[in-house]
């Protein structure tokens, strides 16, 4: 210990008052034991960190401690038996990790005579690294996204994603995209089926265009002429002939979204054009040869809706040659900071305008389930990026959908709930809701510890254990 000039020497009854008052504010952990492991002195902050009942250390020696287990390890027993300063960290019952360090104070014969041991909880440090590389990670996907755009000035031939689900998929795509099989794009509606049709075009060499047409959005008595196109005379209106969106397809890829509701007279001349390559105007007599691929989806049941004589059966098989299934946004979520940077950008470049995202609001769009899946995402993104003020996408200019789910306001409905809940499922669901109001509510995780009346080491605990982010 060093002392300054203003040190004034005091009777031995200050000092020891003085030395007291420290050890008892200390923050740190400490504990002094004697040669045998008997603890002699200890403050309030050593039973919070460790979590040992004051009685335990009033009545047993470190050594004791250890061998009945009441501590998963000490530094003062490594201390006694080798005389050497020992640090190690320790995770003790109570869900606090700290360094336990063990300092040997020796008699001039070097026999030992005490043990000080400093316990430094590093619970809250850990998990702000934890927080800290998660947000590392974050900026990595913003930045790798950011380059995969500059790289391709395209957004519609690309598929940005991070999730190894997504990058099996997007492989296969590409190995569809070499021959000229029909290929069946299944999901859910808004996953982007679209967004992959115009990507196995781009990846395939054909030097047509990329055509698409919703089979679902034009009616039956149009549609026939728009995919086949018309000869002059063919009907009251054809004043001239006109190609079908087949032969415009020629050398390229023709996409049918929605092939669910084609029509059943249209699946049989479907069927036709996959097997004979070979189309014919309505009203025409000759017909014509197109090289062209074929891509449908949909969001519907084709195989219900062949047991249920709605969609033909040899038609269902000719287009599921060669078939991928994009999964929900829900089930890669590793993809929505990918897209959130990915559409953000888009928006910034048009408008000229920089935009940054608050984390609060970024973490509730990874949480949230997405059932619009990321036309859904597209769609809140752009709304969030003209809502904003100050170039800052917050909280709470998400969407109310969004925000609901994040159950920032306090539960009290439980006790109403129609839904009957086992007594444990309905703690943690207020447990879960009441921190997370109280954690928007305050600055630090300390304030927050401190609201709850609870050790911070249990309050994130708590976080962990519900997963609270």
């Amino acid at each position: 210990m060093y002392q300054t000039k203003y040190f004034q020497a005091s009777d031995n009854h200050e000092l020891a008052k003085l030395l007291t008052t420290i050890f008892s504010t200390s923050h740190d952990g400490l504990a002094i034991c004697d040669r045998n492991g008997y603890v002699l002195l200890y403050n309030e902050a050593y039973l919070n960190i460790t979590g040992v009942p004051a009685d335990i250390l009033n009545n047993f020696s470190f050594m004791e401690q250890k061998e009945m287990h009441l501590v998963p390890d000490s530094s003062a027993v490594r201390t006694i038996l080798t005389k050497q300063t020992h640090s190690v960290v320790i995770d003790y019952a109570n869900g606090r990790q700290a360094i336990n360090t063990a300092t040997p104070l020796l008699d001039p014969n070097k026999e030992l005579l005490f043990v000080v041991g400093n316990v430094r909880d590093v619970t809250e440090l850990n998990q702000l690294q934890k927080e800290l590389e998660e947000t590392r990670q974050i900026s990595s996907a913003y930045q790798r996204a950011l380059e995969h755009i500059q790289t391709d000035g395209d957004f519609d031939e690309q598929i940005i994603y991070r999730s190894g689900l997504m990058h099996r998929i997007a492989s296969l795509a590409k190995r569809f995209a070499t021959n000229d099989s029909p290929i069946l794009l299944l999901g859910e509606s808004g996953v982007g089926k679209d967004v992959m049709a115009n990507y196995i075009h781009a990846q395939s060499g054909r030097t047509g265009d990329f055509i698409k047409i919703n089979c679902g959005a034009i009616p039956e008595h149009l549609l026939e002429s728009e995919l086949f196109g018309y000869e002059k005379g063919a009907f009251t209106g054809a004043s001239q002939s006109k190609e079908g969106l087949f032969e415009l397809a020629d050398r390229g890829t023709i996409f049918l979204d929605e092939i669910g509701d084609l029509p059943f007279p249209l699946q049989v001349k479907l069927l036709n054009v996959l097997q004979d390559g070979r189309i014919r105007r309505l009203g025409g007599k000759t017909s014509r040869q197109v090289n062209m691929r074929i891509i449908a989806a949909t969001n519907s049941d084709l195989e219900t809706m062949v047991e249920q004589k709605r969609f033909r059966q040899d038609l269902f098989y000719r287009l599921n040659v060669l078939s991928l299934t994009i999964p929900p946004l829900r089930e890669r979520r590793e993809d929505i900071p990918a897209l959130i940077f990915y559409y953000l950008k888009k928006l910034e470049w048009k408008y000229q305008q920089e935009m940054r995202i608050e984390t609060d609001a970024l973490e509730a769009l990874m949480d949230y389930d997405w059932p619009g899946n990321t036309r859904e995402l597209k769609n809140v993104v752009e709304r969030s990026f003209h809502m904003c003020e100050n170039g800052r996408i917050t909280f709470d200019q998400l969407p109310a959908s969004i925000r609901n789910t994040q159950q920032t306001a306090l539960p009290l409905h439980l006790a109403k709930m129609d839904e009957l809940l086992p007594l444990k499922e309905a703690v943690e669901r207020f447990e879960r809701a009441y921190i997370q109001r109280l954690l928007k509510e305050t600055d630090t995780m300390q304030q927050c510890a401190d609201k709850l009346q609870v050790n911070i080491s249990t309050l994130v605990r708590k976080k962990r254990s519900l997963r609270i982010k």
